[in-house]
């Protein structure tokens, strides 16, 4: 979904045509359903959590409250509906960005970027995911820090072992968290380039790992 309510946007909150389409209920029943998480993520990063309410949800989505209400008994299951396929998508762009016979820093780069570029094509991920969340409290902030976490965890993964090398702690992968997510919002609150934070993740990622120092020099070929 983009903001400016491009194509892209529109193309994934169309309306079924009208009347005898004869597409299966299964098809139409998925349709809807993406629709409406594709809308809560529009309303959330319109309005915020708390403000956004299942009339904008549906809204968004080209559907009726009755709709929102066959799929979802609250807008807040909704919220953790989009988390999870959030989730999915990223982990899945993440996962198939790194190369067997590359290095572990090229791995962490290849990952970063691709992750990046996926935000780069939809900032309103950023701004439900990221942004929104810490003022809507409950489920949706543990949710958001959950999910900042395994990403930092996923972004860093198979560090190699040794005396050159540390295991982050729990106090340092909760840190590396917070750190991404701020500057990601930043990068989006003032409408920068998300692919071009590449190197200040690089670095934030790998400092846990081999220290500030070649986490510097590493981040510098990003």
């Amino acid at each position: 979904m983009t903001r400016d309510g491009g194509k892209e946007g529109d193309e994934k909150l169309r309306r079924l045509p009208p009347g005898r389409h004869g597409l299966s209920r299964e098809f139409v029943s998925q349709n809807q359903r993406e629709r409406l998480i594709a809308g809560s993520i529009a309303a959330v990063a319109e309005r915020g959590f708390r403000e956004a309410t299942v009339t904008d949800i549906s809204a968004a989505a080209g559907v009726s409250r009755r709709t929102f209400y066959s799929y979802f008994q609250t807008k807040e299951e909704c919220f953790l509906a989009t988390f999870e396929l959030l989730e999915e998508t990223l982990f899945a762009a993440i996962s198939a960005a790194a190369q067997p016979r590359q290095s572990w820093t090229e791995g962490v780069r290849a990952r970063i970027a691709a992750l990046l570029g996926l935000l780069e094509e939809n900032p309103d991920l950023v701004r439900f995911a990221v942004i929104a969340p810490p003022a809507a409290g409950g489920s949706v902030t543990e949710r958001n820090r959950d999910l900042l976490e395994r990403l930092v965890a996923a972004l860093g993964a198979g560090a190699p072992e040794g005396r050159a090398y540390s295991t982050p702690t729990e106090v340092e992968l909760a840190a590396t968290a917070g750190a991404l997510a701020a500057v990601l919002a930043a990068r989006v609150g003032e409408g920068a380039e998300l692919t071009g934070a590449s190197p200040e993740l690089v670095e934030l990622v790998l400092s846990p790992v081999i220290g500030r120092r070649r986490a510097a020099a590493a981040a510098e070929k990003s």
